[in-house]
């Protein structure tokens, strides 16, 4: 399996997380949740916005080339409100959510896809990532809904270890505002949301050879037992299976909805 990531160009960057692609026949793997959505083209004739992941999934095995957009936490909502508000842990056809367009995007990027896909990811990606940012700066032009300021510096906040409480008071909203908009924003809760960014910090630092001991601290969580109860509700697997998937695999992170 070849996977790549390409950062988007400067004027995506508050939209989207990077492009994304896997090429090469994989086996079945582990899937974390990272608090994004993601719009992924599949080389099998799906194009499929799957949603916000409340806990790690296994990817069946791919057959078929994939590529994708990653939009940051909370930024999707802008161009597919539905993502947030409905797919949790669930996935749809964007030509069912792109109604007026949808279709006629679908057939172009899976045309794109059926020419490129002999070619290994970095190739496959760089054919299909102008495709990509073309598709999302005219839906920004047409239909974005207005940036919810509140919300990203909420994104920032709790991904870097803050409260929910002290979240709140840093954007100016109770805890339930903050609960209810954030939701609706990002898919999951914002404790949940905090608990998934460390899961994530927490996986990257395993990924890297960290110990489990260390890797506790590195991660902000109070003690190793601590660390052990998240991995088993969010990743389904204790730190020290998920070092070894990640060594048996010789890669990082798998935090692609894939």
């Amino acid at each position: 399996m070849s996977y790549v990531e390409l950062p988007p160009p400067p004027s995506l960057s508050s939209l989207v997380a990077c492009f994304w692609a896997i090429t090469g026949p994989s086996g079945e793997h582990r899937v974390l949740p990272d608090g994004c959505i993601d719009l992924i083209v599949f080389g099998d004739g799906q194009v499929e916005v799957v949603g916000t992941m409340t806990e790690a999934i296994l990817s069946p095995a791919l057959s078929a080339p994939v590529a994708a957009i990653r939009f940051l936490p909370g930024e999707a909502a802008r161009l597919v409100p539905e993502a947030a508000r409905e797919l949790t842990d669930r996935d749809a056809p964007l030509r069912e959510l792109w109604r007026d367009r949808g279709s006629v995007i679908e057939h172009d990027l899976l045309e794109r896809m059926r020419r490129s896909a002999k070619r290994e990811a970095p190739e496959l990606l760089a054919t299909l990532s102008p495709a990509f940012s073309s598709i999302l700066r005219s839906r920004l032009a047409s239909h974005a809904d207005a940036t919810d300021l509140r919300m990203r510096e909420a994104v920032r906040l709790l991904g870097e270890g803050h409260s929910v409480r002290a979240t709140a008071a840093r954007v100016n909203l109770s805890e339930r505002q903050l609960s209810r908009r954030f939701t609706e924003r990002v898919g999951v809760a914002p404790k949940l949301f905090g608990r998934v960014m460390r899961l994530q910090r927490a996986a990257n630092a395993l990924a890297d050879g960290g110990s489990p001991i260390d890797v506790a601290t590195i991660a902000q969580y109070t003690d190793q037992a601590h660390m052990n109860r998240d991995f088993r509700e969010l990743a389904r697997v204790t730190p020290a299976a998920l070092a070894r998937e990640y060594a048996a695999r010789g890669a990082g992170t798998s935090s692609s909805n894939t």
